[in-house]
């Protein structure tokens, strides 16, 4: 059953008031009336199960049966995506999401196609409502703002990640072995459709970032940061099952 997002919902809950589009979900698209359970996703830790008590003409008023609290699981991951053509950056933004990345850091790079826009967080941060709603992740992860590709692997740094970028050069090690050898958080970086450029690896080299082998072919960018982050989560998880 898809939920509801209700940034407002913690383990205090007992009452909310929906408005807005969710409102609209709730009202028009999926036609629920009184009487009706329905799931919440505050997006910071909280799914909660609820009855509707009342339908206003601009509100729904629920009950909360339950609330379950979550907690985030270390260490955290974190993207860093160049801006792609054809929305496959939104496909990106939204698989991630279903993963349960925490941070998403978008840039430009030289072979960069698309250029950002005014509304390009604010479409990122609607794909990303959308996604934990459908699967139940309890935690919404932050958009950051469009930088370049050097302030974004400064900022990245300056936060704590240790940056990745695959490697097509014979004799790298899995990803799998990297992320064993580490104590830090990671934040993979997907570069554009054209791959990055002579001139960005060289900043890469410069900052010794970390490379990896990620399989025998050369994927997609949405592909590959999919693959990346899946194979990523799957050693945290031989660790801790219950990784959120």
């Amino acid at each position: 059953m898809p939920s509801f997002y209700t940034p407002d919902l913690d383990n205090r809950s007992t009452k909310l008031l929906i408005t807005g589009s969710e409102y609209n979900h709730i009202v028009n698209v999926f036609r629920k009336r009184p009487g009706d359970e329905i799931k919440l996703n505050s997006g910071h830790g909280f799914i909660g199960k609820a009855v509707i008590s009342q339908i206003r003409k601009k509100e729904v008023v629920v009950e909360l049966i339950s609330v379950r609290e979550y907690k985030k699981s270390t260490p955290e991951i974190a993207v860093a995506f160049s801006l792609l053509r054809n929305k496959n950056d939104n496909l990106l933004v939204e698989k991630l999401t279903e993963l349960g990345v925490k941070h998403l850091y978008p840039f430009t790079s030289e072979n960069s196609v698309r250029k950002p826009s005014k509304n390009t967080i604010t479409k990122f941060e609607e794909t990303c409502v959308s996604a934990i709603k459908q699967c139940d992740n309890p935690f919404l992860p932050e958009c950051h703002e469009v930088l370049s590709l050097k302030s974004t692997l400064n900022t990245v740094t300056e936060n704590g990640y240790i940056p990745l970028i695959a490697s097509e050069l014979e004799g790298e090690p899995l990803l799998g072995a990297v992320v064993e050898s580490y104590d830090k958080p990671f934040c993979i970086f997907i570069g554009p459709e054209g791959g990055f450029s002579p001139d960005e690896f060289e900043i890469f080299k410069k900052n010794k970032v970390v490379t990896y082998s990620l399989c025998n072919r050369v994927l997609r960018a949405e592909t590959a940061a999919i693959t990346a982050i899946a194979q990523m989560i799957a050693e945290y998880m031989k660790l801790n099952p219950q990784y959120q």
